[in-house]
């Protein structure tokens, strides 16, 4: 037995122990929940330790063989959501954000338990109830990535040192496919020659940009004033964007701040070498970046701390799984390389939406500001709602009169490059009797989805194409009833107190293949209809159970005040304490 381990032996023991046991382990997708409770009342910290086992065979006289911890790799602080007690006894609830369980990252490799640090004693692993490790091996979770060739495996355990105390073990690997498992191999397979030369290729390629985005930031002197705002989605500055740029020059900061813009369509397509090394030029030059949607730039270029990245989405909450809420399906991110996992600050809508986007993200919740959207900030001024009608109903008088069924969804398809709608879901000549003198219904198609709508010619005096609109929000003004699917379209809306109806003709399929934040059918803010004859029958019956809509706008807009562009710029850029 060599020294090492005599001394791991002596340094680390397993204090597994009933005083802290684990009572509840669930899933909610990406989310490990794990309830700790006990009857103690001590000031405890808790936190997740990497460890390694060994094992020796029992000796003689010794009915188990024993089990011994070598030295810690690493602990993470764990930090319980809810503390709760009753009769005696204290709960502590863990919600464990698997994309982010070490700060920004993933666990690394290996075995990992929760435990329990109370001051002037040993540190207490925490064991688990017998009842619910009977349930752990259904519990274990396989997140497949890059069209399933690699996966994040996470399997729950138990172990025990004395043949009667369970402790808890979360078992975290990263794993390759192995197309070759019926053979014994004893050095990691190879790629193919494709594969090799592709990757040393793309290797260089990222490589070279690196090394340039390098020398181009060391030379750069930082003084803490230059912003740039950034779009790969569009190629005009829009939304939350366009809002904060605006509102810095409204109070006159663009003369105290240097602002560059960078606004492209680059998303899915191919940009030259040329393109790429005036992007990095200008990434390298700044203080602030602000971004608005997925930027995969800064996938493989990773900052220097001298540079922040704001991400200010450009969604409020929808119900269709984006980022690393749908890790493990079609279209997941990479564990690691994912510019989600570079922001240092994120803009929400509200303090509800925190949640959802730390697991949209896989960042942790103290990256993110609560403050608001900022393309809302004087949405429902009278004037602005008055002066964009002048101009709409001036640009198409053929609306005058008439009320407008807004019908906006997203895209299916796994991305921006195979992008479609199913218009064939959709029945013209029902939608053009329905609307009759009264409605014209208008679509405002996803950007991604480039096929227009097949709107037959002898319907197009009822029915229209507003794809190319670009700003979908100014709509609102003039729209009577909305309908969408599992786009965040009807977040905004719902601020306008009117109608939303949800038409949801693949649901079932769609929430168990894209994936979805929470069930479509229980917590829309509005009618659900699954076919199209019901969709139909709730506009012409009116019913469009609107108490749904009227809830979320009161769940999710009482605290609203309009202010979201100042606080971000007050806070990030002026770096004001009391930025209210």
């Amino acid at each position: 037995m060599s020294k090492l381990f005599q001394k791991s032996l002596k340094l680390v023991e397993d204090h597994t122990t009933l005083d802290y046991q684990i009572t509840e382990v669930w899933w909610e997708r990406i989310f490990l929940n794990i309830t700790v409770e006990t009857k103690r009342d001590d000031d405890v910290e808790f936190t997740l330790r990497q460890f390694n086992r060994k094992r020796r065979r029992p000796k003689r006289g010794e009915r188990y063989s024993q089990i011994i911890d070598m030295p810690i790799f690493k602990e993470i602080p764990a930090h319980p959501q809810t503390v709760e007690e009753a009769d005696g006894v204290r709960k502590y609830h863990f919600v464990f954000n698997i994309t982010a369980m070490d700060d920004r990252t993933f666990l690394d490799n290996g075995k990992w338990q929760l435990q329990a640090n109370v001051p002037g004693e040993e540190p207490f692993t925490c064991s688990v109830a017998y009842d619910v490790a009977y349930t752990l091996i259904d519990k274990s979770r396989i997140y497949k990535y890059d069209d399933g060739k690699y996966s994040y495996d996470v399997s729950l355990g138990t172990y025990s040192v004395d043949g009667t105390t369970l402790s808890f073990v979360i078992n975290s690997h990263f794993m390759i496919e192995n197309e070759t498992w019926n053979r014994r191999r004893y050095v990691q397979e190879a790629l193919t020659f494709k594969g090799k030369f592709n990757r040393m290729y793309m290797y260089a390629v990222i490589e070279m940009m690196r090394a340039y985005y390098a020398v181009v930031e060391k030379a750069s002197p930082k003084n803490g004033k230059k912003i740039m705002f950034m779009t790969e989605t569009k190629p005009y500055l829009w939304g939350n964007l366009k809002y904060i740029d605006d509102r810095m020059k409204a109070r006159g900061l663009d003369k105290e701040f240097d602002i560059t813009y960078s606004l492209r369509n680059a998303v899915g397509t191919h940009k030259s070498a040329l393109s790429w090394a005036e992007l990095i030029t200008k990434i390298a030059r700044q203080d602030y970046i602000f971004v608005d949607d997925y930027v995969p730039v800064f996938g493989f270029l990773e900052l220097s701390d001298r540079t922040k990245l704001i991400q200010v989405w450009h969604a409020g909450e929808g119900f269709k799984s984006v980022g690393y809420s749908r890790f493990g399906r079609a279209g997941t991110p990479y564990p690691a390389g994912s510019c989600h996992k570079q922001y240092d600050y994120v803009i929400t809508g509200s303090e509800r939406l925190v949640h959802v986007y730390s697991e949209v993200f896989g960042l942790p919740e103290k990256y993110f500001m609560p403050v608001g959207m900022a393309r809302l900030d004087g949405f429902l001024d009278p004037d602005k709602i008055a002066s964009f009608k002048k101009d709409f109903y001036g640009k198409y008088p053929q609306f005058e009169g008439k009320k407008i069924i807004l019908f906006a969804p997203t895209f299916r398809g796994t991305g921006q490059k195979v992008a479609f709608y199913e218009y064939e879901k959709l029945d013209h000549k029902q939608i053009y009797d329905f609307c009759g003198d009264e409605y014209v219904w208008v679509y405002k198609m996803h950007p991604f989805v480039t096929e227009k709508p097949p709107i037959p010619k002898e319907y197009s005096d009822r029915i229209f194409d507003l794809s190319s609109y670009e700003n979908i929000n100014d709509l609102y003004y003039v729209t009577e009833i909305m309908i969408t699917d599992y786009s965040s379209a009807y977040f905004e809306f719902a601020l306008m107190n009117k109608p939303v109806l949800f038409y949801t003709y693949d649901r079932e399929c769609y929430e168990l293949t894209r994936g979805v934040h929470k069930s479509v059918k229980e917590e829309a803010p509005g009618k659900v209809c699954d076919t199209f004859e019901e969709l139909i029958e709730a506009l012409k019956n009116k019913d469009y159970e609107f108490e749904k809509t009227a809830a979320f706008r009161d769940a999710n807009f009482s605290n609203y005040d309009g202010n979201a562009a100042d606080k971000i710029i007050d806070t990030i850029l002026l770096k004001k304490d009391n930025a209210n």
